[in-house]
This record gives C-alpha cells, structure tokens and sequence, in this order.
C-alpha cells in the first residue's frame, strides 16, 4: 500500500538530450513491449513493463503506467530488453484439419 502513493506522485528521471541525441532519434510505428529499469526522482531504480516509442543506439523512450498516472523517460538502451507479445491461439487455416484427441479415433 506504500508503494502506490510513491509510483502515483513521484517522476522517472530521464536522460538529458545531450546524453542521447547526437544521433537520429527513430519512431516507433508500433507498440513495442519492453522490460525496463527506470530510476525514480526518489532514487528508486525499478524494473517495469513498459512500450519503446523511440530510440538511438544509446538510449530508448520507454513508456508506462495508465491514465492519469502515466510516465516516459529516457533510459539507457542496456537498461531495456524486448519482451515477446503474448502468444495468441492460432486458429486453423481453411482446409486444415484439427489435431485428433487423444483416445478418440478420427472422424468419430
């Protein structure tokens, strides 16, 4: 219970422009889910879920939370790890037959 009042008041620090952007800064067209280790105003460094939105090659803007708490920051590309998308369930493709059940004999 402590800890939300902290995550809902306090701000990520982000890295400064000059640390990041003497390179191209490109865009994300998608939602990209990362893990991140974000480091709070406090001094608190958490690892959290999150969505790059833009990067070079030294830094990512990773963002997080949900409204009205909603936060982004700047962070070190070795601070970020790119997480798969949840596996949805692969429905059959037209013509392809379902895998049998176990114990029952096909077309019975």
């Amino acid at each position: 219970m402590v800890d939300v009042p902290r995550r809902a008041l306090a701000r990520p620090r982000s890295l400064a422009p000059e640390q990041f952007a003497a390179e191209a800064i490109t865009r994300a067209t998608g939602r990209i889910p990362v893990r991140a280790w974000v480091l709070w105003e406090t001094g608190t460094e958490e690892l959290l879920d999150a969505v790059a939105t833009a990067w070079t090659s030294r830094a990512v803007l990773v963002a997080w939370g949900a409204p009205p708490h909603q936060h982004e920051a700047w962070v070190w590309a070795g601070a970020v790890t790119r997480v798969a998308p949840p596996a949805t369930p692969s429905a059959p493709r037209p013509g392809q037959r379902n895998a049998p059940v176990e114990g029952r004999r096909p077309g019975r």
